[in-house]
């Protein structure tokens, strides 16, 4: 037992020392090349990514077609307008002055309202005409005649009230030519008319009064 030597196990397996050998210093190692960032992350401090220059194309195609759209509209409108112009006025004179609104509106009347219009007309007359025979002149002895003025005047303003659109012309006109003589022979006798001037109205206002009477088939 003295002279035997015990030995672990483990130092059967162990294994020799080996040396390794330091690596060469950091110096002689070239640098590796850093990562580049993909588009649109920001890389490290002073890096710059150079993006190429961008070119407004775009914009100035679109800016062209603008343009060229707003020229055509413009000379469609002009062109329309001249257009127009001319049509109106090449037009015939008698075309361009007739309207249907400056026309006259003829009214229509029945035989009914023809006939009722005339005999209402003639009755006024003949009422208010009737007794100024033998009341003398429009002046008597150089003064004026006031009652039978305030006569004519009634009859004539009565006759023209009664002068609606519905008298047939037959009556109309001598109606109006009796309106018209008895307001001048009326209104010279009340003013400052010579005398003999006042007969001779006096004389065209008969002759109105006998064609009225004639026209209404009224006896004289």
């Amino acid at each position: 037992m003295d002279n035997m030597t015990t030995t672990s196990p483990w130092s059967q397996q162990a294994s020799p020392h080996v040396t390794v050998a330091a690596p060469p210093p950091a110096h002689t190692l070239p640098p590796a090349p850093g990562p580049v960032p993909p588009p649109g992350v920001p890389g490290p401090a002073g890096f710059r990514p150079t993006r190429p220059p961008r070119r407004p194309w775009g914009w100035i195609v679109l800016a062209l077609l603008l343009a060229v759209g707003v020229a055509a509209g413009v000379g469609s409108t002009v062109t329309y307008v001249a257009l127009r112009n001319d049509r109106a006025a090449s037009a015939p004179s008698s075309l361009r002055s007739a309207s249907p609104s400056s026309a006259p509106a003829t009214p229509q009347f029945s035989p009914a309202q023809l006939d009722a219009a005339k005999q209402h007309l003639c009755q006024v007359f003949d009422v208010s005409v009737r007794g100024q025979e033998g009341q003398g002149g429009f002046r008597v002895e150089g003064n004026l005649n006031v009652p039978l003025t305030l006569r004519a005047v009634n009859s004539a303003t009565a006759v023209q009230n009664a002068l609606v659109p519905a008298v047939p012309v037959d009556v109309a006109t001598p109606a109006r030519k009796y309106i018209s003589t008895t307001m001048d022979v009326t209104t010279a006798a009340m003013g400052n008319t010579p005398t003999p001037e006042v007969n001779r109205l006096t004389d065209l206002e008969a002759d109105a009064i006998y064609a009225l009477i004639d026209a209404c088939g009224l006896p004289r």
